[in-house]
């Protein structure tokens, strides 16, 4: 260890004395790296991680109680439209079918019961009222024939000529005729009355059993939908993504529906949700394309457009995302699988044929004091901000600089520029200068003396250490 000490210190002493060399014998010498603006393409793309899952999923459920008697269809086996995928036992919602049968026959038989006595009724009212009026002109006749009785004996009686029983008999009888003609007169207001409104009344009674025949039928049509779902059948044309049951499993949908299947409509289309930041957000349009490559035993690249962008923000540990959606087309032997993770370019912007520098001439920093560089940059003038053939002002422009360094006179100038889009590596140019203008994006002046711990390392490699 110790060894390997020293070791390390006699390379660095070394290295130390070549850099001292090499820079402190006052060589008034720099090393300068240009890079031009040239002419071609530049897309600007935002990089993010999406998840591949079917265009739509449709979740198969049991929407009756009982046991698992047949299932008709496994993973990945396709399936089509109305197509029986499982059997439940239907011996139960036979039992109830069969009972709710019966209520319908008997609800149906009292609607008619209900109209036949309604009827019956509108039939005999007008009897019962004739009959009361018949036998009220008979007890007025009664009361007629004793009114005349009461008075002759009355007569009599004052003359002598009657026993005072007699005049009490005859007089009891008229009182009675009185009696029975008060009641006639009740019975007939009575039958006037229900001929009034006891049709009413009855023709309630014959909608009260319309009604219960009514609840009978859907209490029929419940039952009956309960048994024809003893049957499951596939609601689309698709493939079955899962199968959450096996025969002799028992279902209770009770409270909620059990799943059965996990059926996409297929995998020739696929649907990518991607998570884009929330500073990448607004870069993002429907439209727009995208692509992700595949590694597999074949390097398959994908292709989609983006469908959707949510508004939704996701929120995970105060880290805010937001999902965007593409759709893509499957390749022959489907290396797409729902799940899979991938990393997707969205295309945002693209130049076919743009002026671009490189992003390192941009960042750039020429050997000056900081304060002679902010000097240099509230002195610069940038020319008029540029626009496009409507009038308007290109997206993403913003402003920039690049630096040019004189040779002869040894000193440093600044460029406005108004810059566009980025692809990270370069950057368009809007302004400010045209192709074939250069700039520095680096810059190393050897006139320099001292010691560089970081060009003693490079000195001290085995490369180096030659005579």
């Amino acid at each position: 260890m110790r060894t390997w000490l020293i070791l390390v210190l006699i390379t660095l002493l070394v290295g130390g004395g070549l850099a001292f060399t090499l820079y402190g014998n006052g060589d008034a010498s720099y090393e300068i790296a240009l890079s031009p603006i040239e002419t071609g393409p530049i897309t600007m793309t935002v990089e993010t991680l999406g998840t591949i899952q079917p265009l739509s999923t449709v979740q198969v459920g049991c929407e009756t109680t009982g046991k698992i008697v047949e299932i008709l269809a496994d993973y990945d086996e396709p399936v089509t439209k109305n197509q029986v995928i499982c059997r439940i036992d239907p011996e139960l919602v036979d039992a109830q079918h069969a009972q709710s049968v019966a209520e319908l026959i008997r609800a149906r038989s009292s609607v008619e019961d209900a109209k036949i006595a309604a009827n019956e009724q509108t039939a005999n009212l007008p009897v019962a009222t004739a009959q009361a009026a018949g036998r009220l002109e008979q007890v007025r006749a009664a009361l007629l024939e004793a009114e005349f009785n009461w008075k002759r004996v009355d007569e009599l009686y004052k003359a002598g000529n009657a026993t005072e029983a007699e005049w009490t008999r005859i007089r009891a009888q008229h009182r009675r005729a009185e009696a029975e003609v008060t009641i006639a007169e009740a019975n007939l207001k009575l039958a006037e009355n229900n001929e009034k409104f006891l049709p009413e009344r009855t023709a309630e009674a014959v909608r009260q059993a319309e009604a219960a025949e009514k609840l009978a039928e859907a209490r029929f049509r419940t039952t009956k939908a309960q048994v024809d779902r003893c049957v499951i059948r596939s609601p689309i044309d698709g493939i079955v993504l899962k199968r959450f049951m096996d025969v002799g499993a028992t279902v209770n949908a009770t409270f909620q529906t059990p799943p059965l299947f996990l059926i996409a409509p297929g995998l020739d289309r696929l649907r990518v949700n991607a998570k884009v930041s929330e500073s990448d957000i607004t870069h993002i349009e429907v439209g727009q394309k995208a692509q992700f490559t595949v590694e597999g035993r074949q390097r398959t690249q994908f292709s989609g457009t983006i469908l959707h962008k949510r508004n939704q923000p996701d929120i995970v540990q105060n880290v805010v995302t937001y999902t965007v959606e593409l759709e893509v087309n499957n390749d022959a032997r489907r290396s797409l699988l729902p799940g899979m993770s991938v990393n997707v370019e969205i295309e945002c912007v693209h130049r076919p044929d743009a002026a671009k520098i490189s992003n390192i001439a941009l960042r750039f920093k020429p050997p000056l004091t900081p304060e002679q560089r902010r000097a240099a940059i509230a002195a610069a003038q940038w020319p008029p901000q540029p626009t496009d053939k409507d009038g308007a002002v290109p997206m993403y422009c913003k402003k920039a600089h690049a630096w040019q360094f004189e040779p002869a006179a040894g000193t440093w100038k600044l460029v406005p520029l108004w810059v566009g889009i980025t692809d990270n590596i370069e950057t368009e140019v809007l302004g400010g200068a045209a192709p074939g203008d250069q700039f520095v994006k680096k810059f190393i002046d050897k006139s320099k003396s001292g010691f560089s711990f970081k060009e003693a390392l490079k000195l001290a490699s085995p490369d180096n250490r030659t005579l």
